[in-house]
């Protein structure tokens, strides 16, 4: 009878809850530091996948999860590229099924690749899934599906780091529909971005909490620091953005750590996201995908830009690598983190790994060696120059 009593009376409360609404970002938070102050991330990027699945992607997506034991996966955009609906049960039932909650964001292909559904009707899908904690904070904001997800601490105590999500966008086209670039985090959505930020700080009693951002396309300062400029637009063979300026496709090897294996393709324009985020001084670091076979990070004036090669197993450019983000905090810290990719081809030397339906074991071992042949090259090429040495 007292067991009975306890659960209608906790149900009571529950629905006490809900009734009277979050009343602040901590009640809100449904991520939270574990009993040793750690937090980790698993970024998944451009998982663009058709359909059927690849065997191999889903058995990828498993072993990750296995190997870094994530507190949250994050979708970085590009997330499914068919017309097939099955292609979302199969990737979002199997992200269900690790018992990882995860969230999103869109990329440029999501909506022109799934058969006629909008931003918005995307975003809807992501949340009818059971593990996705991926919501609209302002349906009136440019795109679908910005957000943040706060993450408590260890006790439960305050809201200790947070993550940002950015929708931005896809394509801009001139008033002919002439192809103009790809589109960025507009001015509303930064407008949001300073609201929520300077509320959360309020609620920390005045001290900024600590966060990272996730969005699918390259800003353009982190390629204007990255590239070489160009003092003309030489069209297709130059990053020409809105502003008049131009860069090549000639990367500064010193100004970031890691390496490129496929051209950068940036937004177009830019609503001034970048010096936000500087003037903010929360944020340390953004991620993106997009640019599926890079694989970098670059200090941009103080904020990290972190590259994550994708985990498509239907790149058009190559699938030399596909990869997998793990970005860590600590609590006692929060104001730093550390990173390093997992990649297919890395998982498939391990024993037991499932990986090998979609790819040879040849394939998996020779790409194996040659990135870490290429990571040695790099490291001794920046250590001759004084560069950035990455592991």
């Amino acid at each position: 009878m007292k067991k009975i009593l306890s659960v209608f009376l906790a149900a009571v409360m529950l629905v006490s809850l809900v009734n009277v609404g979050f009343a602040s970002y901590k009640d809100e938070a449904k991520l939270q530091f574990d009993e040793n102050g750690n937090f980790k991330i698993l970024v998944l990027a451009d998982i663009q996948t058709g359909y059927p699945v690849p065997d191999d992607m889903i058995t990828f997506i498993y072993e990750s999860v296995e190997f870094a034991q994530p507190d949250v996966i994050v979708l970085c955009g590009d997330n499914i590229n068919t017309e097939e609906p099955e292609a979302f049960d199969d990737v979002f039932n199997a992200l269900d099924r690790t018992g990882v909650p995860y969230t999103a964001v869109l990329g440029n292909h999501d909506e022109e690749s799934s058969g006629g559904l909008t931003r918005d009707e995307i975003i809807e899908k992501y949340m009818s899934y059971d593990g996705s904690l991926v919501y609209d904070a302002d349906p009136a904001l440019h795109g679908a599906g910005t957000h943040n997800l706060p993450v408590l601490s260890s006790d439960g105590s305050k809201v200790a780091f947070n993550l940002w999500m950015f929708d931005c966008g896809d394509y801009v086209y001139d008033s002919h529909g002439e192809w103009l670039g790809y589109d960025w985090v507009r001015e509303d959505q930064i407008e949001w971005y300073n609201t929520v930020r300077d509320e959360m700080t309020a609620e920390n009693g005045g001290e900024l909490v600590p966060s990272i951002a996730f969005q699918h396309i390259i800003p353009q300062e982190p390629c204007e620091k990255i590239f070489v400029p160009s003092d003309v637009n030489m069209g297709d063979l130059t990053i020409n953005f809105q502003d008049g300026t131009s860069h090549t496709f000639i990367p500064d090897v010193n100004a970031y750590g890691g390496y490129l294996f496929e051209k950068s393709c940036p937004s177009y324009g830019n609503d001034g996201q970048w010096a936000a985020m500087q003037e903010g001084g929360d944020v340390l670091g953004v991620v993106v995908g997009h640019d599926h076979v890079n694989n970098f990070i670059a200090d941009v004036d103080g904020i990290d830009l972190i590259q994550t090669p994708g985990c498509t197993f239907s790149s058009y450019y190559n699938n030399l690598i596909q990869g997998a983000r793990v970005i860590e905090i600590n609590e006692e810290n929060p104001w730093e983190y550390s990173t390093y990719c997992l990649t297919s081809n890395e998982l498939a030397q391990d024993e037991g790994s499932g990986l090998g339906n979609d790819r040879s074991e040849f394939e998996y071992t020779f790409f194996y060696y040659f990135e870490k042949f290429f990571a040695m090259f790099m490291n001794v090429f920046r250590n001759l120059l004084g560069g950035i040495v990455i592991e």
